[in-house]
This record gives structure tokens, C-alpha cells and sequence, in this order.
């Protein structure tokens, strides 16, 4: 009994203690890093996004992959902003090709 009056003390005064909140990040609602949705082309359809969680833009080297990433083919650049995903790509058959980014560690 005296466990359970012990928790519930304990309890109540962490319930009392003031919350501060730290700044919000940017990118609290971005999928960080490479990363793949449904297409609107049909059940094999992907898109392809590169989440940047990061506080300033970055830039990224794309590539389209080609069977499991056996064939990798530059691409282009593409500059993301911090906090959003870029569109890297679409495919209708992700089984055979894809896209994905790599950060460059340089900004934009």
C-alpha cells in the first residue's frame, strides 16, 4: 500500500512540473532522407522524394536506379530547401526502376 500511495505522490508532482518547449523544428512533419509514396499510375507506381530535415537548404545528387540499384545513372542536382521533400522521380514499376538522392554535404 505504501508503494502505491509512493507512485501516486510521485506521479502528481511530475504532473506539476512546468512543460518548456524547445523551438519547433522546420522539418517536424518531412520524412528525413530517401523515401517512396503510392503513385497515381497504378499499383506498382512510386514517387520518389529526399526529405531534408535539416536547418538550411542542401543540395543533392539524384539518380535513377535501375533493377535493385545494379544500374545507377547520374541524374542531375536539385537544390531542397530545409524542412521540405523534393520530387526526385516517378516510376510506374518500381520493381524495375527507381530514383534516390544523396546529400552532397554542400548548401545552395
Amino acid at each position: 500500500m505504501k508503494r502505491i500511495a509512493a507512485a501516486a505522490a510521485l506521479g502528481l508532482a511530475c504532473a506539476t512540473l512546468p512543460v518548456v518547449a524547445g523551438p519547433a523544428a522546420a522539418s517536424e512533419s518531412v520524412t528525413c532522407g530517401n523515401y517512396a509514396t503510392q503513385g497515381s499510375a497504378g499499383p506498382n507506381a512510386r514517387d520518389y522524394y529526399w526529405g531534408n530535415c535539416g536547418s538550411t537548404a542542401t543540395k543533392i545528387n539524384v539518380y535513377a536506379l535501375a533493377y535493385g540499384g545494379g544500374i545507377k545513372t547520374f541524374y542531375g542536382e536539385k537544390c531542397v530547401a530545409a524542412g521540405t521533400a523534393a520530387l526526385l522521380g516517378r516510376t510506374t514499376q518500381y520493381l524495375v526502376s527507381s530514383y534516390t538522392g544523396e546529400d552532397t554535404g554542400t548548401a545552395c
